[in-house]
C-alpha cells in the first residue's frame, strides 16, 4: 500500500513545511467531488484536505504551537524532504489539489483488492513529476491516468480501471454514500466512508470464522455503512464515527445516565462506564462456532463455572475508576447488582478458584458494620462487598469507605464537567470514558520516581498541553455515534 502511505506522508510533510503560511480559502467540504470519479462498488473511500493553507490546517498548526517539540519536528521533516530532493513550494504545493483521496474496491480476496490515490492538482505535470520522485528506487513504477483534471495513481492500470466508475454509476450517486457523508461536518480535515456489505464481503473472505460471524442470523447486527471524521477545534482534536444498521438492530443499546458514578470520589483520574445489552447473547453464537466450541469448555473448567455466570456480572451498568493510592494506584470496579447476593456468590466462587490456581489467600473483615471479603496476593489485596444494589471490588483498603462516604464526588467535579462539555457528550450515553490526562501523567511520573526510574526531561513539556480525554457512544434509532475528544490547553 505504498501509494496510500505516500499520500499520508505527503500530508504530514506538507503541513510541516506550510505551517505559518497564509490562510487559504479552503472552507468547503471535502470528498464529494472525488467520489464522483469512483466506482459505486468501492467499499472504502477517504478524503483529506489537501489545501495546506486552509483554515483547517491553520487550526492544526495553532494546536501544534502549544507543544515545545513542534519546531524540532518540523525541522526534521523539512530535512527529510531535502534528503529526497523535495521542496514544498517547488515540488509539492503545485502537485496537490484541494483534496487528496483514496479509494478501494474489493475483489474475491484481500490480495485482489484494488486501490488508488488521486487529486486534482494545479499542475498535472508537477503532480506526475512528484509521483516519479516518490517512485525513485522502486522496481515497479506507478501507473497514472489523467481523468477530468484529476491525476489517479495506482499499482497498475487494471487497478485504476477497477477503482474508477467508467461507464457505470459513481460512488457519489449512491444513496448509501450520500447518507453516510451527510453525517460528517464540513470542517473535517479527514473524512472516511466504508460500506457495510463491502466490509462484510472482505472480512468474510479472510477466514471461515469471520465468514460465519459476518453471515450472522436475522437477529445479528448488520452494518449498512460507517463514516468517520477528524476535526481540529480551538481546544483540541475530535474524532467521530457514525455507524448505521441495515436491519434496525442497535449496535450500542439504549442510552443511560450513569448511576454508579454517584459514589466515585472526585479525585478519580480515570472513569469508565458501560452497560450490558439486554437480550444480547454472544456466548450462544460462539458455542455454535466450531473454532470456539472446543475452547469454551476448557475455559469454563478452569473457572469452575459456566461462562454465562461471568457474563451475567456485567448485564447491567458497570463502572471502573482509577485513583491515586498510598502505594500502588487504586483500581475499583462497581457492578450494578439488583440480585446482590447472586453477584457476590459468583465473585466468591471465582475468588475461591483463584486460590487454587495462584498463590493467594481468602479472608474477611468488617468495615463500619459491612461484611467485606478479601483476596490477598501479597503486595495487593482485593476487597469486595455488596450494598445498595451494588457490588464494589477495589484494591484500596479505604476504597469501599471512600465510595460510600459523603465526600466530594466526580460527578460534581468542575474539571470532569468541563471535559464532558468540551467533548460535546450528552447527558445520556451508551458508554463513556474519561481520563484526566494532566493528573494521570503526574501520577505516572511520581510512581516512576518511587521505582527509581525517570521520565525523560523532554517528555514532560511535550505532554503538558494535554488536559483530558473523553470518549463516548450515543445512538438514535438505527444510527450509532462514537466520539473521542483530546483536550489541548
Amino acid at each position: 500500500m505504498r501509494h496510500v502511505a505516500a499520500a499520508l506522508a505527503l500530508v504530514v510533510a506538507c503541513l510541516a513545511t506550510a505551517c505559518g503560511g497564509t490562510t487559504g480559502n479552503g472552507a468547503g467540504g471535502i470528498g464529494e467531488s472525488g467520489a464522483s470519479l469512483v466506482s459505486s462498488e468501492a467499499f472504502v473511500y477517504a478524503s483529506a484536505d489537501g489545501d495546506l493553507g486552509s483554515s483547517r490546517w491553520q487550526q492544526v498548526d495553532t494546536l501544534l504551537k502549544k507543544f515545545p517539540v513542534r519546531d524540532r519536528l518540523l525541522t526534521e521533516v523539512k530535512q527529510g524532504l531535502a534528503e529526497h530532493q523535495l521542496d514544498y513550494r517547488r515540488d509539492i504545493e503545485p502537485a496537490l489539489g484541494s483534496e487528496i483521496d483514496v479509494a478501494a474496491v474489493a475483489g474475491t480476496s484481500l490480495q485482489d483488492t484494488s486501490y488508488a490515490v488521486f487529486t486534482k492538482p494545479d499542475s498535472i505535470e508537477k503532480a506526475k513529476a512528484l509521483v516519479q520522485k516518490l517512485d525513485a528506487g522502486s522496481s515497479s513504477p506507478s501507473a497514472t491516468r489523467v481523468v477530468d483534471g484529476w491525476l489517479v495513481v495506482a499499482d497498475s492500470q487494471n487497478m485504476i480501471d477497477s477503482v474508477l466508475h467508467g461507464s457505470g454509476s459513481s460512488l457519489a450517486d449512491t444513496d448509501r454514500f450520500k447518507d453516510a457523508f451527510g453525517q460528517l461536518p464540513d470542517d473535517a480535515l479527514l473524512k472516511l466512508y466504508a460500506s457495510g456489505p463491502g466490509l462484510s464481503k472482505l472480512v468474510g473472505s479472510l477466514s471461515g470464522v469471520a465468514q460465519t460471524a459476518a453471515a450472522g442470523g436475522s437477529s445479528s447486527y448488520k452494518l449498512d455503512w460507517v463514516a468517520v471524521s477528524a476535526v481540529a477545534a480551538d481546544d483540541g482534536i475530535k474524532l467521530e464515527a457514525d455507524a448505521k444498521s441495515a436491519n434496525g438492530v442497535s449496535l450500542t443499546g439504549s442510552a443511560y445516565a450513569s448511576q454508579l458514578i454517584s459514589g466515585v470520589p472526585a479525585d478519580a483520574l480515570v472513569f469508565a462506564t458501560f452497560h450490558g445489552r439486554s437480550g444480547f447473547d454472544p456466548l450462544s453464537r460462539l458455542r455454535q462456532n466450531p473454532a470456539f466450541s472446543q475452547v469454551l469448555p476448557q475455559i469454563e473448567q478452569a473457572l469452575g463455572m459456566p461462562l454465562e455466570n461471568l457474563v451475567a456480572l456485567f448485564e447491567h451498568e458497570t463502572a471502573l475508576y482509577v485513583r491515586r493510592g498510598p502505594g500502588l494506584p487504586e483500581f475499583s470496579l462497581v457492578l450494578e447488582a439488583p440480585d446482590t447476593q447472586q453477584t457476590l456468590t459468583t465473585i466468591d466462587r471465582l475468588a475461591a478458584r483463584v486460590t487454587k490456581l495462584a498463590p493467594a489467600r481468602l479472608g474477611e473483615e468488617n468495615q463500619g458494620g459491612l461484611a467485606v471479603k478479601t483476596l490477598n496476593f501479597g503486595r495487593v489485596t482485593v476487597r469486595w462487598a455488596g450494598f445498595d444494589g451494588r457490588v464494589l471490588l477495589t484494591t484500596s483498603p479505604t476504597g469501599i469507605a471512600d465510595y460510600r462516604s459523603s465526600g466530594d464526588k466526580l460527578a460534581d467535579d468542575s474539571a470532569y464537567k468541563d471535559a464532558l462539555s468540551g467533548a460535546g457528550a450528552p447527558d445520556k450515553t451508551n458508554g463513556l470514558l474519561y481520563v484526566n490526562v494532566a493528573d494521570a501523567f503526574r501520577l505516572i511520573e511520581n510512581y516512576a520516581g518511587l521505582a527509581g526510574g525517570r521520565i525523560p526531561a523532554e517528555v514532560e513539556p511535550s505532554l503538558k498541553p494535554l488536559s483530558s480525554f473523553v470518549a463516548y457512544g450515543s445512538s438514535s434509532g438505527d444510527l450509532s455515534k462514537f466520539a473521542a475528544f483530546l483536550e489541548i490547553k
